[in-house]
This record gives structure tokens, sequence and C-alpha cells, in this order.
């Protein structure tokens, strides 16, 4: 644990039992379990449990301590606790992780802008325009970081305090306790209290006792030991209840479930429809490899390589999992997955090509349908002419053929709502 809020908040989550569990030996192991503990994060952000999260976030960084979309989803967490500065250091570490991490620069920017530092924010945005030159949600940061930066200049020229180094809100540790008030009631009389809870009493019978005596649980009705809460039933209270005693079970019969009301998406046995989840992920996997698998795009007569091609040749790499749930009759579609595929790029040359590949490491819900997929790693494998680099970094990493897989990705989002 990285300090004793963080072990108080351990023994306090609901997750204590993936949160203590030994790191898994081998690879597979590793992959699956920070998987479960992904999943649990997400519900944890869902429901604001930002200490729960970053708890299974820091977890997961121990298992796989090379993951840099683990370190900017720390970076949120301590965003949202207004933690600042942590969110500025554990999103630098994703981008220390992987260089070509477009949204750990953007989370170190968001923080950055926090603490007032607008200069480095800037920098750091640009950063990430480099490596996608057609990022929208970056430009439109870079944009909003100006008028800041702008805004605080002037506030500084009118009040010279302002030029201190900000700090973050009070309260912002949500580990930290709240004193205790202190009680009125003084030592003395807390005695007293304490005396006249044993204080010696006589009942009915003449039979003393104290307060703090124990009372066996148990008494005597019609000859027998039972429960003290015993209540005997009247014979009218009898007739209302009927016969209650205990009937053998029929094993030929077999238990007839609940009906559905015609719903297909809610099981027998959740009759009332609060809750329905299905795990839907090998689904997922083969539908998203057959969406992406094969998709091409050609260069048109104007471009400076008519006719050549880039195409996805194949899906490397699809971790994740994905689910939908019927929750009171309406239906929610849960999807995270980390991306990598190959790609393939030809000219009408048979001796021209190149070969690498690009990854997206965060297709998830969170994703708005329509406005494209952050970029993780890219990498040119082999290419026969260096004259194909401009080519490739137009046409395959900042658009054509990437294009063409946002396109393919959104178009899964409808199938997977339309299957289920």
């Amino acid at each position: 644990m990285s300090s004793f809020g963080n072990q108080h908040s351990f023994l306090a989550s609901p997750h204590r039992d993936v949160l203590g569990a030994a790191i898994p030996d081998s690879p597979d192991g590793k992959e699956r379990f920070v998987t479960e503990l992904k999943s649990r994060a997400k519900g944890a952000i869902s429901s604001k449990a930002w200490p729960d999260a970053l708890l299974l976030y820091e977890k997961a960084s121990e298992v796989l301590p090379d993951d840099s979309t683990l370190y900017a989803n720390q970076s949120l967490v301590h965003f949202n606790m207004g933690q600042w500065k942590l969110a500025s250091e554990t999103a630098k570490t994703a981008v220390e992780k992987d260089s070509n991490y477009v949204k750990g620069y953007w989370r170190h920017g968001q923080a950055l802008c926090k603490l007032d530092k607008y200069d480095q924010a800037l920098e750091t945005y640009q950063c990430a325009l480099k490596l996608d030159q057609n990022n929208k949600a970056i430009k439109k940061e870079i944009e909003k970081t100006k008028v800041l930066q702008a805004e605080f200049q002037k506030k500084k020229s009118d009040n010279p305090s302002l030029n201190g180094a900000k700090t973050e809100p009070a309260g912002s540790n949500p580990f930290e306790k709240i004193p205790a008030a202190k009680s009125n009631i003084s030592t003395k009389s807390r005695k007293a209290e304490g005396d006249k809870m044993d204080v010696e009493k006589e009942d009915a019978d003449g039979d003393t006792f104290t307060k703090s005596e124990h009372v066996k649980g148990y008494k005597i009705v019609n000859g027998k030991k039972t429960t003290f809460f015993h209540n005997e039933l009247t014979e009218e209270a009898k007739k209302l209840i009927g016969d209650i005693a205990p009937k053998r079970l029929d094993p030929n019969t077999a238990a007839t479930p609940a009906e559905t009301n015609g719903n297909s998406n809610t099981s027998a046995w959740n009759k009332a429809g609060t809750w329905e989840e299905r795990d839907v992920s090998n689904w997922a996997k083969d539908s998203l490899k057959e969406s992406l698998v094969g998709k091409t795009f050609t260069l048109d007569d104007s471009s400076p390589a008519p006719g050549a091609t880039a195409t996805i040749t194949k899906l490397s790499k699809c971790d994740g999992h994905s689910s939908f749930a019927s929750v009171r009759g309406k239906k929610r579609y849960i999807y995270e997955f980390a991306l990598k595929m190959e790609w393939k790029f030809e000219t009408s040359s048979a001796e021209d090509d190149a070969k690498g590949s690009m990854s997206f490491p965060d297709f998830d819900g969170t994703c708005p349908v329509g406005e494209g997929y952050d970029l993780g790693s890219y990498e040119v494998a082999s290419c026969t002419d260096s004259n194909l680099v401009p080519l490739l970094d137009r046409f395959v990493r900042n658009g054509g053929l990437r294009d063409v897989v946002h396109a393919s990705l959104d178009d899964w989002v409808r199938l997977f709502k339309g299957t289920y």
C-alpha cells in the first residue's frame, strides 16, 4: 500500500479478496487477474468510490508494472479526488512507460492546468499532438489552456500574491480522518453514568440482578425448552395461518421457474428484472476480429501513390471483456478492450511495401461513437523504401487506414447493441 490512508481504505474495502491476493506466476494468470481488477475499478469509478478504484489500479500496476494505461487511470482517480500533484506524477509515469500513449499526455496536461502550470501543460499537449495530429480533443485542450493561461497572467498582474505555487484544496485526501468532536461530558460524570449501569435492582420475585448480568435466552413451554421469544398462538391465529407443518418434497416433481414476462434477456429466477448481466466476451472477441481483419484503405488517383493499399492483416491482441446488463428493463452495454493489429502497405509496384502494427489500448464504453479512438503504439516493422515513410504517416498512422479502423470499431459498437 502506498500510504497509511490506503492501508486504512484497504481494510474497509469490499475488494479485499483481490487486493490481498497473491500475484499469479503465469502471464495468462496475470492478464486474467488484471482484467478482474480493472473491471472492479471501473465499477468503483461509476459509483465514485475513488479510494477503492485507486487501490485496484495500484494493485493492477503491481501485476503489470509496464502497462501505461494503469497509471493513466490512477491519474484519473487522483484528479477526481483533487490530488492534482499525484495526478500529474502518475500521468507522467504513464508516458514514461509508453512515449506514444496519447491519453497519458492528455491526463498529464489536465493535471498541470489544475496546478496553474500552463506552460508545461501546453508543451505536454503539443507532444500528444505530434503523435496524433488529427486529435480534436487535444486541439480543444490546447485552445482552452491558452485562454486559462491568459486569464491567469492577468490575475497575477492584478494580484502579485498569486505568484506562489498552487496548493490542492483542503480535504483532498479522502483517507484523512475527521477529528472526533470533544465531548461535553466530564470524566467524573462519565464515571457516574458508568456506576449507574451496575446498580442492583430487585424484580417482582425479590431476586436481585444487575443490568449487565447475562440472561440465558430460553424458556420452558409445555415442558419443552424453547426460545426466550417464543410466542404461543391462539386458536384463532392458527386458523388464519393454516397448516404450516413441513411437508416432504416429491423428488419426481421438477421445480417450476418464475415467469419472465416475455423478456428473453432476464433469467427465470429474476422475475423482478432488477439486475441481469451476461458475459459475451467470447462473442465480442470473435466479432471484433471479423470486423477488423481484412479492412482496406485504397489511395485515390490524386494521392502520391495512386492505387496503393493499406490493409489490416491480423488482430494480434484483443484483451478485455464485454457484457450486457438489464437493469429494471433498461439495457446497458459494457465493453473494455486493448487492441493491437498488424497492417500491410502495398504500392502498385510489387517491390515497394511496408509492414507494421498499431494499437488502441482504450477501446471501451467511455469513447463516444464517431469521435475516434486514441492511438497507442505505432510501429513500422519493415519498409523497402524510405520514401514510403511520409505516406505511412499520412495514410496509416494519422488517416486513411486509421479512419477505416475507427469506422469499423463504431460499426462493431452498433452491432453489439443490435445483437443484444
